[in-house]
């Protein structure tokens, strides 16, 4: 389905607040591994609506500098479609192949509206749909702008499992605003426009 509005991401306004120590927990390997580190505060304000686009988000940065940082709403306007991903977030890596090497990159998964559920997930389990890299295509617009950040999995990092083929866009190690504006781009203008890619 085809978004109705265009949607771009230097529209996405990004104010850095508190920076404080946190603890929070992962999991990994079956379990629940506590990470130490520092939570960074941010007020963000999407410029493409004229109302009902104020945010609240959370960074959490571990310590260990091969930990994964954590991109979550805190806060979201008053709409229904938005409310649930304050319990959703995008995590960002840090690549270790190639020219990517040092950046930190995350999946590309879209969230997936509550319509899309019920097509091959009875239970209404699934929230998102991680996209591989033949899929590039087929993303909505606003993703052009992001073309020459993306790659396959198995280009920026080694992996055990089966996602080598997966989609994954890079960004600079602390670019803490970029990375909030994917959040956008993957999980806030998809539910706004019920986008499901075939």
């Amino acid at each position: 389905m085809a978004s109705r509005k265009r949607y771009r991401l230097d529209q996405v306004a990004v104010e850095p607040g508190e920076v404080r120590r946190a603890k929070w927990t992962f999991a990994k390997g079956g379990r629940q591994a506590p990470v130490k580190g520092s939570e960074h505060l941010y007020t963000v304000t999407d410029g493409n609506l004229g109302g009902r686009n104020k945010w609240e988000f959370l960074v959490r940065v571990p310590d260990e500098s091969d930990g994964r940082v954590e991109i979550r709403p805190k806060g979201t306007p008053p709409l229904q479609t938005w409310k649930a991903l304050t319990y959703r977030s995008l995590q960002f890596q840090k690549a270790t192949k190639g020219d990517a090497r040092g950046k930190r990159y995350c999946k590309v998964s879209l969230a997936v509206p509550p319509a899309g559920r019920a097509k091959d997930d009875p239970r209404g389990n699934r929230t998102k749909d991680v996209i591989r890299g033949d899929q590039r295509r087929d993303l909505p617009k606003w993703f052009q702008s992001l073309q020459g950040r993306m790659r396959t999995k198995e280009r920026v990092r080694s992996t055990r499992g089966t996602d080598g083929n997966t989609l994954v866009i890079l960004v600079q190690p602390d670019d803490y605003a970029m990375m909030i504006r994917l959040y956008f781009a993957m999980k806030v203008w998809i539910l706004r426009e019920g986008i499901e890619l075939e």
